[in-house]
């Protein structure tokens, strides 16, 4: 881990006593707890980021599939939903 700084926020008594239990149910300190999520948070919205400017650019260059060919194709596949 690089060089750390301190971050202040403030939470729940209720979340704080969830991310203490499960701290503790790891052998964890809160401050590991709270930074693996925050690193799981932030790498999940970068995805959605990067995933939303994928589909932006599949729609301004033409490379998408109408929703009717969509839902042919699953039905085609695997039945018609009930």
């Amino acid at each position: 881990m690089g060089k750390t700084v301190r971050v202040n926020a403030e939470i729940s008594e209720d979340l704080n006593a969830s991310l203490q239990r499960l701290a503790d149910e790891h052998g964890w300190s809160k401050d590991v707890l709270i930074e693996q999520a925050l690193q799981a948070f932030v790498r999940t919205e970068a995805q959605f980021a990067a995933a939303v400017q994928d589909g932006i650019t599949a729609w301004r260059t033409g490379e998408t599939v109408e929703h009717s060919d969509v839902i042919a194709d699953f039905e085609r596949r695997y039945g018609q939903a009930r």
